[in-house]
């Protein structure tokens, strides 16, 4: 009887261990509906799991990094956290920085996501992260300001370059085809070599520029010329506006700026914020003649990260796996954040005949393109962005011409490459890719992402 009893008891304490009430913390980013979709989750999270209360911590994109830097540094980080792909350098050079999310699979359905999309959150052998999203840059055109000039949207280099002409002439000096700040201009020169070269503008490796001085003179070259036939405005002119973010900018919400270099995963906003009566639509992936591949920037849009000293691993994997997979998450998140990875999430949008988006249609044209040439995160490092801002705003407001612009690209950026990538990084992007001129791999699966200030908010 006395064994009966203490087998009992033993049997009660299991339970109630089991059981027992865990906090977790969960941190993100976004705007007011992300926020809001987020919350609902969470909340249905804790009605189907009572003994886990999660604590929500979210703030607007401005400041996030910041934070969670000094939350990482200090031992406070949270449980769970929404992460840019790019920040693993920052955390998780190692692999060891974050969660190795491989240790909870029988928690996590990891089943939901591809080889590719495990492979590019993964850092030496420890899968640091999962995408929620993926994503790239494409063209988007204000039909409405080109059909009033005249014009359908362009579908090659030439006819984009053709409308800034028509537009001066036909609609006046304050219309262009395209809206580029700084960050958006980076992206579209970077597109521009790696169509010409086939390779990946940064080589780990060899921790240097995968280009030479021609084809940075060539990105300096690209930007003069977007101003000179009036395709883009001029720095000074761009500047009057304000330091807003992209959605918030005057000319693009009454279809002056008639044109995107955008993020699928973020293009919905700034469609949003249009007067009335304007349609945005879907342009072709411009190629230069010859080009074998794209040249896009194709990476998660944003990811989902465990803090890798947390004292509840299965809860918070519990947490994760509910905002990936649950089908009320996903029918509250919808396309909010672009179009889902998870397999399962994106039938059930498919079944439910959720309306197709510009995001969507822009995931569709991608899967089409050639882009097999993958990037190094190191592109999106902060001091080298800083280092091209410095260049291309000095080219921007006069300062310096063109040919000055690409000399300083090639000696400036191999310069603080050769400062930030300290060693050779073993991993890289998943995708298959061109073999780099200099012997090394296709691209690195790390990066930092851009300060978020006047030379374009992050929009990934």
């Amino acid at each position: 009887m006395r064994y009966l009893f203490l087998l009992c008891c033993c049997l009660a304490t299991s339970a109630f261990a089991q059981q027992q009430d865990v906090q977790l913390r969960m941190s993100w980013w976004g705007g007011n509906d992300v926020h809001r979709a987020y919350l609902a989750s969470i909340r249905r999270f804790e009605e189907k799991y009572p003994h886990i209360k999660v604590k929500a911590e979210y703030t607007g994109w401005v400041g996030h990094l910041e934070r969670l830097t000094t939350q990482i540094a200090g031992g406070t980080a949270p449980d769970v956290m929404q992460v840019n792909w790019n920040w693993l350098v920052l955390f998780s050079a190692d692999g060891r920085g974050f969660y190795d999310l491989n240790r909870v699979g029988d928690v996590l359905d990891l089943t939901q996501f591809d080889a590719d999309a495990r492979a590019i959150g993964t850092v030496h052998g420890h899968l640091n992260a999962l995408p929620v999203t993926m994503t790239a840059r494409v063209f988007y055109f204000n039909a409405t300001t080109f059909a009033k000039a005249g014009l359908e949207v362009p579908t090659s280099w030439d006819e984009l370059f053709a409308a800034g002409k028509i537009f001066r002439e036909r609609l006046g000096p304050d219309y262009y085809p395209l809206a580029l700040n700084f960050l958006d201009l980076l992206a579209l020169c970077r597109s521009w070599v790696v169509q010409k070269t086939g390779e990946p503008l940064v080589n780990e490796s060899a921790r240097r520029l995968n280009a030479d001085p021609e084809d940075t003179a060539d990105m300096a070259a690209l930007y003069a010329r977007l101003v000179r036939e009036h395709v883009i405005a001029p720095a000074p002119e761009r500047a009057s506006y304000g330091n807003v973010p992209e959605q918030e900018l005057r000319p693009w919400i009454t279809g002056k700026y008639a044109g995107l270099y955008y993020w699928t995963s973020a293009v919905g906003k700034l469609v949003e914020t249009l007067e009335p009566g304007q349609r945005i639509v879907l342009a072709p992936y411009f190629m230069r003649p010859g080009a074998r591949d794209a040249g896009l920037n194709y990476r998660p849009g944003m990811m989902i990260a465990m803090n890798a000293k947390t004292e509840h691993p299965r809860e918070a994997a519990l947490l994760i796996d509910f905002i990936f997979n649950d089908p009320y998450a996903v029918q509250t998140f919808g396309l909010l954040r672009g179009l889902p990875v998870s397999k399962s999430a994106v039938a059930l949008l498919k079944a439910q005949g959720t309306p197709r988006t510009l995001g969507w249609e822009g995931n569709e044209q991608i899967e089409l393109l050639p882009h097999q040439t993958g990037e190094s995160g190191y592109f999106e490092h902060p001091r080298v962005r800083d280092a091209f801002f410095d260049i291309l705003e000095a080219q921007g407001f006069g300062q310096i011409d063109a040919a000055e612009s690409g000399r300083r690209m090639y000696t400036d950026i191999n310069r603080v490459l050769e400062r930030v990538i300290r060693k050779p990084v073993d991993n890289a992007i998943p995708a298959p890719a061109a073999s780099l001129r200099s012997g090394g791999k296709a691209a690195g699966a790390h990066a930092v992402p851009a300060q978020a200030a006047q030379r374009g908010m992050n929009d990934g």
